[in-house]
C-alpha cells in the first residue's frame, strides 16, 4: 500500500512538473500573492514616485505630461501656494499610461 502510494506521488510530481509547476514555481506565486497582499495601496502620489515608476525624471514628467495633459489638473492637490503638489494614485496612474502609449513615437 505504501509503495503505491509513493508511486502515485512521483507520478502527479512528474506530471506536474512536465506541465512547468514545480515547488520552486509554486513558492514564487505564493510569495508574490503574499507581497502583493501586504503593498500597502496608495491613495496619492507625488512626482518622487512618479519618476521611480517610470524611466522618466521628475522634470519630464511635469513638463512633457502633466502640464500637457489637463486632465491631471483636476486629481492635484496641494497644501497652500507653495505647498507640495500630490495627485490621486489611481486615475493619475493610468492617465500617465495612457499618454504615453498613445502621444509618444515609437
Amino acid at each position: 500500500m505504501l509503495q503505491s502510494q509513493l508511486s502515485e506521488s512521483m507520478l502527479l510530481q512528474t506530471i506536474l512538473e512536465m506541465g512547468g509547476i514545480t515547488k520552486d514555481s509554486i513558492e514564487q506565486t505564493l510569495e508574490n500573492l503574499i507581497n502583493e497582499a501586504a503593498r500597502p495601496k496608495l491613495l496619492f502620489w507625488d512626482l518622487k514616485q512618479m519618476a521611480k515608476a517610470t524611466p522618466f525624471c521628475e522634470k519630464t514628467i511635469e513638463q512633457e505630461i502633466i502640464k500637457k495633459d489637463p486632465r491631471f489638473r483636476q486629481y492635484q492637490r496641494r497644501n497652500g501656494r507653495y505647498g507640495k503638489k500630490v495627485w490621486l494614485y489611481e486615475p493619475t496612474s493610468k492617465l500617465l499610461v495612457e499618454n504615453i502609449m498613445n502621444n509618444w513615437e515609437i
